[in-house]
């Protein structure tokens, strides 16, 4: 009996023994898991943290827009067609609707000459009250009224079918000479500015071309004045050619493909051979075959090498004066059009006011548009997303119509007054087909007056009423961009940023 007694309490030690073992590992498993528990929570803390950070810094890179820094915009010879800008913190409306004061103050300004720098301090003493801010808001309107203007001649064009209809009665017809005969004045009236430095350039717009006058020192040229003629082609170089007026190709590379072409065309001699004319192209040892393979290869340029390609400059007073006989012996009609039809004349563009010419301002349509944005930054594509991944985002956007003829002065200054009320614009840009290779053009004339050592001109582009120190700085500047265009500009916080 006892030793049945000594077994039964050995047997409930054991028992014991095995359930505080048991509860000893449920609660070390349990200890495990609140352990793991706490690390994987730890864990998690840690990574929304670092993706927290990297959040944050994505956001600030995207804040700052990717292309070259410049503090003022760079020059850029083309002609816009239309100009689309747009902010996310601030409407456009406070510039479309001036008030007739600040309106009739900036018309003013723009007409008499005021050249006044951008600020809006202006000396006056305020306590920073409503009517103070009211004061300010006014000077900006006025300064973006101002900026909007530019002197044309004819402020409208006429169509083939309202010109025809003018042609068909005596009456309208007498009207057309005259509209002809008051161009020929308004180009005369320019060119005179543009010799005695009161206008560093100006345009001549026609459906297929374009012509840029330059005074001596524009786009870093020191040594004369020179036209960049855009899109020529065979007839309007027979027109120069027989008026004995000299052009050069803006692509001197073309130049000698043309002519290494012409002598290759020619029947082949033996000694030809050692006069070297193609050995730039294609070494010395080149055997025939390799060299008409090189031509011929070099002749498909890109685009950017066909449009200076089609691109001619006159250089000097003789040239230049040249190339204007020939443009008012053509009446205001377009001496290498391809059609041969009468077509309206051209449009004049300038920064100053000329002969007959009229103000012509550029209108800015503002409104409010609201798009879809993605957390994560980006706009979203599609209006059926969730409404956890995507939110609502107001965008203000002022655009100008369509076939606009916007100059680079206007686009400069239009920029500027706008970035006095806001610190950050994107603007999208669409270029006039055929002012496209004057970039190239300027450039080009530049560098033909870098090689040029025995003529410097002594009197280079003076600052005129109608343009300050800085806006002569920047025309005489060389060309910053080459042969590409502005597409799309972004304003950050003083900064322009060129994608």
């Amino acid at each position: 009996m006892p030793a049945a007694r000594s077994n039964a309490r050995g047997a409930s030690a054991t028992t014991t023994n095995r359930v505080d073992d048991d509860v000893t590992r449920a609660f070390g498993a349990s200890g495990a898991a609140r352990s793991n528990a706490a690390r994987a929570k730890r864990k998690n803390f840690a990574s929304g943290t670092a993706g927290a950070s990297r959040t944050v810094a994505a956001e600030r890179e995207r804040a700052i827009p990717k292309g070259e820094a410049c503090d003022a915009l760079p020059m850029d010879w083309t002609i816009k067609s239309s100009v689309r800008l747009s902010s996310r913190a601030r409407s456009f409306r406070w510039g479309t609707c001036a008030g007739a004061n600040a309106t009739s103050e900036g018309l003013r300004a723009y007409s008499g000459g005021d050249a006044s720098s951008l600020s809006i301090d202006d000396g006056e003493s305020g306590d920073g009250g409503d009517d103070d801010d009211e004061r300010r808001l006014e000077k900006k309107q006025k300064l973006l009224t101002r900026a909007m203007y530019s002197c044309a001649y004819p402020e409208l064009g006429l169509s083939d079918e309202q010109l025809a209809s003018m042609r068909a009665t005596p009456s309208g017809n007498e009207w057309v000479r005259k509209r002809e005969s008051m161009w020929v004045d308004a180009l005369v009236s320019l060119y005179g500015l543009l010799k005695v430095r009161q206008c560093y350039a100006f345009y001549v717009v026609y459906r297929e071309r374009s012509i840029l006058f330059c005074a001596p020192g524009v786009g870093g040229v020191t040594d004369g004045g020179y036209a960049v003629v855009t899109n020529s082609n065979a007839k309007i170089r027979a027109a120069l050619k027989d008026a004995a007026v000299d052009f050069t190709s803006a692509d001197e590379e073309a130049l000698a493909i043309g002519k290494a072409k012409t002598a290759w065309a020619q029947k082949w001699r033996p000694e030809d051979e050692a006069q070297g004319l193609l050995d730039n192209l294609a070494g010395d040892d080149a055997s025939r075959a390799e060299i008409t393979a090189h031509l011929a290869k070099m002749d498909n340029p890109s685009n950017a090498r066909r449009r200076a390609a089609d691109t001619i400059i006159c250089r000097g007073a003789i040239a230049v004066n040249g190339l204007l006989n020939v443009l008012v012996e053509a009446s205001g009609g377009d001496p290498g059009s391809s059609d041969g039809a009468q077509h309206d004349v051209p449009i004049l563009l300038a920064p100053v006011p000329f002969a007959h010419s009229s103000m012509k301002p550029l209108e800015l349509k503002a409104q409010t548009n609201t798009m879809l944005s993605r957390k994560d930054g980006k706009n979203a594509n599609t209006l059926y997303q969730s409404s956890n991944a995507t939110s609502m985002q107001m965008v203000y956007t002022a655009e100008t119509d369509r076939d606009e003829l916007i100059p680079p002065w206007t686009l400069a200054r239009v920029c500027a007054a706008l970035a006095l009320n806001h610190e950050d614009i994107s603007a999208t840009c669409v270029t006039h087909k055929p002012t496209h290779g004057l970039n190239v053009g300027v450039l080009a004339a530049r560098d033909m007056s870098d090689s040029n050592t025995k003529h410097r001109e002594a009197v280079l582009v003076r600052e005129c009423a109608y343009y300050d120190e800085a806006e002569t700085s920047r025309i005489m500047a060389p060309p910053p961009l080459g042969s590409s265009v502005l597409s799309r500009i972004e304003y950050v916080n003083g900064t322009y940023y060129i994608p």
